[in-house]
């Protein structure tokens, strides 16, 4: 990479990474007081409507926003057709969904589902009106400014969520986050955001987005939805209380691992796309973005996973002791999510959407599947079922990105190897604590654990002289030596 290249990278990635850990901390303060406030049914209500959400956000952003953010030139014709096309499919979109709410509370069974539902999908048309400012500032590189813009939204829309919890609205208030979170976010966005909308639209503009941006779609609407069926599928055949086991054992299990990945995939996507067609700089940008995942992924997730009993029991209290296992395994499950994501970015970035888009409808066939043979079994077998297909489609995608640009499963696994290997004897080591000192107090032993594996992690990394450990070592040196 070059110098400038270089310090949007660092820049984004600085930004991408306050934007994302400040916007979970605040989700995982939010999610815990009204774990402890409100009850696994209610949970479950929520799970059971978010893959109609997922799939209409989807639907709403149309891969448009990534068609812009790629492209090498955009003009006002651009931004304004986006602007006019988003907003018109969000209005259908919420039209169709606020006709159909009475059958999906009848599919489910659940009273009140249709009023809740056409509540939450409030969220599609305010999304839609802060797009194109968002792509506006990630085409700047303005980092700093969408971190300020979506942390604070956070904060806002969680503070209200907890106030609504305490106050006993129950399962609203945790319907209405989504809602108050695109409205702050969708607010700021217009006030600090330079882009004045006006109502042009031109078909031949749009139509030249639309060649990446449907199948960009397609195969994000299937990524995204993949969780949500086992959602929709659990809450069918399972209780609520089952299902809301499931969804907090996700939602925390996915939690650390998403989060890091959003953070390369949010800088390299705009860092990476004016370089694509620079192959040697491509390839090693991509295996830089892929070695610096992968030293935060896998000590971040294995962490998590040995001290996932402390944690929730802790923090969640022992309602949720049957969460523990779901949330130890959808973690593990988690660091291929990432690893597929983040070769799945490449492959866009370099305009290849169609393969991708055909990669999603394989997992998603072969989701559907492996669900219909392993759910009489339970929901840990759906669970390995999960985990099955992850790793193959991790494989997958490492193939396609070797035939593309040159970044192929075996270089992959040479980047991460020593990251994991170290991550693993960091891991046997919070373990060893575990089994040895369980008896003491649970904040203890948390303290323990990560202690424990925090200094196995970074003795292992020095010792083995890992670069992105090394860089970053440097990196704090230069920046002494200044002061």
């Amino acid at each position: 990479m070059n110098e400038n290249a270089k310090q949007n990278t660092l820049k984004g990635l600085f930004w991408n990474a306050v934007d994302r850990f400040g916007n979970q901390l605040v989700t995982a303060v939010v999610g815990v007081i009204t774990a402890r406030i409100l009850n696994p049914d209610d949970f479950g209500v929520l799970a059971v409507l978010l893959i109609f959400m997922t799939i209409s956000t989807t639907f709403v952003d149309s891969g448009l926003a990534t068609s812009l953010v790629r492209s090498p030139k955009v003009d006002e014709q651009d931004y304004s057709s986006m602007f006019v096309f988003n907003l018109f499919v969000s209005v259908l979109l919420y039209a169709i969904l606020f006709c159909v709410s009475p059958y999906i509370e009848s599919f489910n069974g659940i009273d009140g589902l249709a009023v809740y539902a056409r509540v939450l999908f409030l969220q599609l048309i305010i999304h839609s009106l802060g797009i194109v400012q968002y792509v506006k500032l990630l085409k700047k590189f303005a980092f700093k400014e969408t971190a300020r813009i979506n942390v604070f939204a956070i904060v806002f829309s969680g503070s209200l969520v907890i106030t609504l919890a305490l106050l006993g609205f129950g399962v609203w208030a945790i319907l209405l986050q989504p809602v108050l979170y695109s409205s702050f976010r969708t607010a700021m966005l217009w006030i600090w955001g330079d882009w004045q909308p006006n109502l042009f639209f031109s078909a031949k503009v749009l139509k030249r987005h639309l060649q990446f941006s449907l199948t960009f779609m397609a195969g994000s609407m299937l990524r995204k939805i993949f969780s949500d069926i086992y959602y929709s599928f659990i809450g069918k055949n399972f209780t609520l209380a089952q299902t809301g086991f499931y969804q907090q054992g996700n939602k925390w299990g996915e939690m650390p691992n998403l989060t890091i990945s959003s953070i390369i995939q949010g800088t390299t996507l705009s860092t990476l796309a004016p370089i694509q067609d620079d192959y040697p700089r491509f390839l090693n940008a991509c295996r830089k973005s892929m070695k610096t995942l992968g030293f935060v992924l896998f000590p971040v997730s294995l962490l998590a996973i040995a001290v996932g009993r402390p944690a929730i029991v802790f923090f969640l209290t022992d309602n949720w002791v049957n969460s523990i296992l779901y949330f130890q395994l959808l973690c593990f499950a988690g660091i291929f999510i990432s690893l597929t994501d983040l070769n799945v970015n490449f492959l866009n970035i370099k305009g290849k959407s169609t393969y991708t888009l055909w990669m999603e409808l394989l997992k998603v066939v072969l989701a559907i599947g492996l669900l219909l043979g392993t759910y009489k079994h339970g929901i840990l077998a759906i669970i390995y079922g999960q985990i099955v297909i992850r790793l193959v489609f991790f494989v997958a995608s490492t193939c396609l990105s070797g035939k593309i640009y040159g970044y192929s499963f075996a270089r992959q696994i040479h980047d991460l190897a020593g990251t994991f290997s170290s991550s693993l004897v960091a891991f046997g080591g919070a373990v060893a604590v575990f089994n040895y000192f369980g008896y003491v107090s649970t904040v203890l032993l948390l303290l323990l654990q990560s202690i424990t594996f925090v200094t196995i992690y970074v003795l292992c990394s020095h010792i083995g002289k890992n670069e992105i450990w090394m860089e970053l070592l440097q990196l704090l040196k230069s920046k002494l030596a200044k002061r």
